[in-house]
């Protein structure tokens, strides 16, 4: 009897069809997330949020739906399932795995933005698992317009962000020195190497900068200074 019971739960007909179809457009939504990650060449990239998001779906639907055939009336005795408790738990789970994108270094924080959207892509996985699939591709819309647009410097919110430079210059005085700190806005220098060539005193600087440097604009920054030989833009908070 309770067999029986069991196989009336879900229609495989049709139910397994529909989860399939969550877990595909979750995976997806993952992927366009990751895209825009990879394409920054950022440390979780298209799989990452791919999976992430599959598995946060695939956690939805067995939260939902796998405890049925334990639930009032199909057991007697048994006490009703709580559909959240898995579900709650990739809530919290996915942090960890945002606490291992983030790290500090030479005073930038790096990762952090990309932690938020492991977490929100985990939330988007979540919503389309629970049947809400609308509402998630709607949610990595605006997530990737987000992603997408803030990244670009908009002048009324642009913040004094950090990069790491590193900079090759022919050193002729301490006014050589104190030119390159004002034009590239150095706050502080990390490395300082100098070694003699035949034409004169050649100085390697790593050094962090109060801007965070688009390439044209560095480049502006610095065509009219003869005595800097190249500018690299190694990292960025």
């Amino acid at each position: 009897m309770i067999l029986a019971l069991n196989l009336q739960v879900i229609d495989w007909s049709t139910d397994f069809f529909i989860w399939l179809l969550r877990l595909v457009v979750a995976v997806i939504c993952g992927l366009a997330i990751g895209i825009e990650r990879t394409a920054r060449s950022k440390e979780a990239g298209m799989r990452t949020h791919a999976i992430v998001c599959f598995a946060a779906a695939l956690m939805m639907i067995i939260s939902k739906y796998a405890f049925t055939d334990i639930s009032e009336p199909f057991a007697d005795g048994v006490r009703d399932a709580d559909a959240a408790r898995i579900a709650a738990q990739v809530i919290s789970g996915i942090g960890f795995l945002g606490a291992g994108i983030i790290f500090y270094k030479r005073d930038l924080l790096h990762g952090l933005t990309t932690a938020a959207g492991v977490w929100a892509t985990a939330g988007i996985g979540l919503a389309i698992g629970a049947g809400m699939v609308i509402t998630g591709v709607v949610a990595t819309a605006i997530l990737l317009a987000t992603q997408i647009l803030l990244h670009r410097s908009i002048r009324f919110v642009r913040k004094n962000d950090h990069c790491l430079l590193r900079i090759k210059a022919k050193i002729e005085s301490q006014e050589t020195l104190d030119k390159i700190n004002e034009v590239l806005k150095v706050k502080r220098v990390e490395r300082f190497k100098t070694y003699n060539t035949d034409s004169g005193n050649i100085a390697e600087i790593d050094a962090i900068s109060l801007d965070a440097w688009e390439p044209q604009d560095l480049y502006n920054a610095t065509k009219d200074l003869t005595f800097i030989q190249s500018v690299e833009k190694l990292e960025e908070s």
